[in-house]
């Protein structure tokens, strides 16, 4: 890939996937997920219609799991980002930036990419641990002209702390909770798969997002931070337009980990070494 060159402002960190589950699953996990991963505690959301585990990475990413609560009508249910999304599907990431404070610069950045979506100013999240401790967080969401939110998985929305994310990520509280049976250590590469009609506009919003020359890009490639920079893997997200699911990730992996591994039904990720 083309070396890409910036400003120097803060690199986007890659903060999680989102993975959609039923609620059946995620309060008994099925064999096949429990015999690759190790899966630590969640919680229940603000509001109490989602509820997560989660699987964390070395390298500070993690999966979320996450489900609608039982009982929540189909109303309510479609009001949500992914309330319209398939179970046993990726339909989600989040990147994520040092301080709250330089989320600006990036919705400076889209809005003058005049592509048609921007992202709007953060609205308070939360949840609340199993042991009672309180997260809080803000999620930048992306819209386009109309105020309305993109299809979930093309774009990234932004989680950005409020509290501690230590608190809310604990990966290196519990190295235990990083040791994963399929020898996973972190998320080497995304990819999107998104409609061609939409995919040049897309291109020049990872392009501010990234805050980088599409010239000196080259690719349709872009380059993430991780939150523990010592993880070493390509680190880069793609854009096509091309068969397939919405979302395909890649692994880095270790020494024994399968080439590819079917981790829900449905949902096969990569490895890379």
């Amino acid at each position: 890939m083309s070396e890409q060159t910036s400003t120097g402002s803060p690199q986007p960190t890659l903060d999680h996937i989102v993975i959609l589950v039923s609620a059946s699953d995620l309060l008994q996990l099925p064999d096949r997920l429990k015999d690759s991963f190790v899966v630590s505690p969640g919680g229940t959301h603000a509001g109490g219609q989602t509820f997560n585990k989660l699987i964390l990475f070395e390298d500070g990413v993690y999966i979320e799991l996450i489900a609608f609560a039982e009982g929540i009508s189909p109303e309510e249910r479609a009001k949500h980002r992914w309330g319209r999304q398939r179970v046993n599907t990726i339909v989600d990431f989040a990147y994520t930036l040092p301080h709250e404070s330089d989320f600006g610069a990036v919705q400076q950045r889209v809005r003058d990419a005049k592509a048609g979506l921007t992202y709007k100013d953060p609205v308070p999240g939360g949840r609340t641990r199993p042991d009672g401790v309180v997260l809080k967080w803000a999620i930048g969401a992306p819209q386009d002209e109309n105020g309305d939110e993109p299809e979930p998985g093309i774009l990234p929305f932004w989680c950005l702390d409020r509290t501690p994310r230590s608190n809310r990520v604990p990966y290196q509280k519990d190295k235990t909770q990083t040791q994963h049976p399929s020898g996973a250590r972190g998320v080497s590469r995304v990819r999107l798969n998104v409609p061609q009609e939409q995919l040049s506009a897309l291109q020049s919003v990872y392009d501010a997002i990234h805050d980088v020359d599409s010239a000196a890009r080259g690719e349709d490639e872009w380059t993430f931070s991780t939150p523990d920079s010592s993880a070493k893997a390509r680190h880069t997200l793609g854009v096509a337009s091309e068969s397939g699911p919405k979302i395909k990730l890649a692994f880095q992996g270790s020494v024994g980990s399968p080439s590819f591994l079917e981790i829900l039904p449905g949902i096969v990720v990569k490895f890379e070494a």
